[in-house]
């Protein structure tokens, strides 16, 4: 399902090509709503009346197994968790890298006692449980609304709009909602984090010199794990192509690599990896 904010589409984006697109034309926030473009990425999964859904951006490509997400998203997104996950962000970021909304969930620099997960990148999963939720923090940018201040005024008011990214809203809706869930990095930051895939000998489940997405004090002191289930910013086409190409060559001789790679080794799935390191926070 392809969502197309805009005036004009590409004349290849046609069923003769892509017999399974969907392609679903809406339009665009107006330029003079004062909202980031960006927020049509909640508008979409609302539009969608998907049942169960996985957002990629523009500059993503998909690797083989990535279907798995739809099944894992479907376990923990449910009536009794109705939010959706993020997956970790590569960047550990705090009330050091400014915003106004960091003031209401950390006291101070040192304390964010009510952030209840790493920052996340804005790739949510979902299901149809979360989409009260997500029409609920869109509904509260669009109509300017406060959060009101909470803990006997430690956690100060909050105005909607002064969250001013979809990857911003997403992370305090979930820290606000009080959301402890966070998928392992199945989002990789570039084509390039797929050549530790590549590189990975056959039937071998060693990865030596392979390293996770940088950790921090206190989610992930180890690092993050990473499944090789997409590439972010792939904007390069060239580029882009030659690791599509080099997957689809290694996979015709023989099984991949388990998708999940942390401290070295490859793992099948989340649970195999969990039975071995317990501690890790993240889901997958």
């Amino acid at each position: 399902v392809v969502f197309h904010f805009g005036t004009q589409t590409p004349s290849d984006w046609n069923e003769q090509r892509w017999p399974r697109l969907v392609l679903i034309h809406a339009a665009p926030i107006p330029a003079d709503a004062g909202r980031s473009f960006n927020f049509n990425k909640l508008r979409a999964m609302l539009l969608a009346r998907v049942r169960s859904g996985i957002v990629l951006d523009s500059d993503q490509f998909v690797a083989p197994g990535a279907d798995a997400l739809f099944q894992r998203t479907e376990q923990e997104i449910t009536q009794d968790y109705a939010m959706p996950i993020l997956p970790a962000h590569f960047l550990d970021r705090s009330p050091w890298d400014t915003g106004a909304f960091w003031a209401r969930y950390c006291p101070s620099e040192d304390d964010c006692r009510w952030q209840t997960t790493r920052w996340g990148h804005a790739h949510p999963t979902w299901t149809h449980w979360a989409l009260p939720w997500i029409g609920r923090w869109l509904r509260r940018n669009f109509r300017d609304e406060v959060l009101p201040p909470l803990k006997d005024g430690a956690m100060p008011a909050l105005r909607v709009t002064d969250v001013p990214e979809d990857e911003d809203l997403f992370n305090i809706a979930t820290w606000e909602e009080g959301g402890t869930k966070q998928w392992c990095k199945y989002d990789l930051p570039g084509p390039s984090d797929f050549d530790s895939l590549l590189a990975a000998k056959p039937g071998s489940r060693k990865c030596p010199g392979c390293s996770d997405v940088a950790g921090d004090s206190r989610w992930y002191p180890n690092g993050v794990p990473r499944a090789f289930f997409t590439a972010h910013h792939a904007v390069d086409p060239e580029e882009t192509e030659y690791y599509i190409n080099a997957i689809k060559d290694k996979q015709k001789k023989g099984p991949l690599p388990p998708p999940i790679l942390y401290r070295g080794e490859f793992f099948a799935t989340g649970l195999e990896m969990k039975a071995k390191y317990p501690d890790i926070q993240c889901i997958i």
